[in-house]
């Protein structure tokens, strides 16, 4: 009884644990491998340039793929699992099961990094903060950032932290401010 009693009380903080440190994790490695593409791209072409010919999102599925495939899926031959398109969403998978989303709206290029790509999501942009996170190609310095990175963290939390998840859109900024540590009281990871 009282080993039983020990366990449930200690099993939920492990579980907790293990998910904060595999999210922190991804994120982490997610932006050091992407950015590292981009730094090979850079060195094989020179200045990278996002630029789209249409300001809608239901036409540039082509362009977006362009995009990854020159400049970022090209580096990444030994840690896709698979890449695919859709109407306006360019989809690759990593080897460990996570993957990301490229989109365009006008000429900005959105990223949504999915912890887990087989996890269903109720819209094509829900950055919900628990499996969603939205980053962004930042074209001025050549990298691609957590959305909210240029943020204070106070917004970014104000941001993070609302209850709508199609809104959560700094999230992954957050986290980054904290040195890629799950704030103690984040609420989505749990």
């Amino acid at each position: 009884g009282v080993i039983g009693i020990v366990a449930a009380l200690t099993i939920p903080g492990l579980i907790t644990k293990y998910k904060r440190l595999s999210a922190e994790t991804k994120l982490k490695k997610f932006y050091s491998v992407i950015n590292q593409s981009l730094q090979m791209s850079i060195a094989e072409y020179g200045d990278i340039e996002f630029t789209a010919s249409t300001s809608g999102t239901d036409t540039n599925a082509a362009e977006v793929e362009e995009f990854f495939k020159k400049y970022i899926t090209k580096y990444l031959a030994g840690l896709i699992q698979n890449e695919k398109e859709s109407d306006y969403i360019y989809n690759v998978t990593f080897l460990d099961g996570s993957g990301f989303k490229g989109y365009k709206a006008g000429a900005v290029l959105y990223i949504f990094y999915r912890l887990n790509m087989n996890t269903p999501s109720s819209t094509t942009t829900n950055m919900d903060g628990k499996n969603e996170f939205l980053f962004t190609y930042d074209g001025t310095n050549k990298r691609i950032m957590p959305f909210g990175y240029n943020s204070k963290i106070k917004d970014s939390k104000a941001s993070c932290y609302q209850t709508g998840n199609a809104q959560r859109h700094q999230c992954a900024g957050l986290i980054m401010h904290n040195g890629w540590k799950i704030p103690d009281d984040y609420p989505w990871i749990r």
